[in-house]
């Protein structure tokens, strides 16, 4: 069945984005006296900030006490606010783009909170989007299937008739969990990690092979 809607992860599809959330991250965990490791964000991307923070604690060997996590992550995600330089992959925009133009019909489906998508994004281009999905909206995410069964419904249409662009293992196993295709891009991460997916591109605009 022709595809006929795109789902879109946003931080390491549509903006390189993911070097500063590891930086907040290493600020936060160097005030406590600990070291995070680049690696082990890139391949925990797409969990909650919640879930991530326990994963990071083990890594490096802090006790971080339970009432003051909330407080930790909210000052993390102020952190990343503060230092990112949001810029877009090369053809990310004009992909985009043409895609609305073509009729296609677009979701953003995220793990980040409102406030940095907001950050990244702007009003203009949310509004290439039918859908948006962001980790504000759901209780469990990704590896689950609930971020793109979310937007897969909020679209209307059927799973076979969607296509999903990720660029990490946990997004990946996201799509397949909710029954839908998964197009990886190796842009974070090299193509090893990027296992199960059901295509490979090189760049966003090879999306259109996949579309007809």
């Amino acid at each position: 069945m022709p595809v006929k809607a795109i789902l879109f992860d946003l931080d390491g599809v549509i903006v390189d984005t993911l070097h500063f959330h590891f930086l907040a991250w290493q600020e936060m965990f160097h005030r406590w006296g600990g070291e995070v490791k680049e690696l082990t964000v890139l391949l925990h991307e797409g969990r909650s900030s919640r879930e991530i923070l326990p994963i990071l604690i083990d890594e490096a060997g802090l006790e971080i006490p339970e009432d003051q996590r909330h407080d930790f992550i909210e000052t993390k995600r102020s952190y990343y606010r503060s230092i990112v330089k949001v810029q877009f992959y090369p053809e990310a925009k004009e992909t985009l783009r043409k895609l609305h133009k073509e009729g296609y019909k677009l979701a953003l489906v995220t793990a980040c909170a409102k406030k940095n998508m907001n950050h990244a994004l702007s009003k203009n281009e949310l509004k290439l989007f039918d859908v948006i999905v962001t980790g504000d909206d759901i209780s469990r995410a990704k590896p689950y299937p609930d971020p793109y069964e979310t937007a897969q419904k909020k679209l209307g249409f059927k799973k076979d008739e969607c296509l999903i662009i990720e660029n990490a293992p946990l997004g990946i196993e996201s799509g397949k969990n909710a029954g839908i295709k998964v197009a990886a891009i190796a842009t974070t991460l090299p193509k090893e990690y990027l296992k199960g997916a059901d295509y490979y591109l090189n760049t966003l605009k090879d999306i259109f092979k996949y579309l007809g």
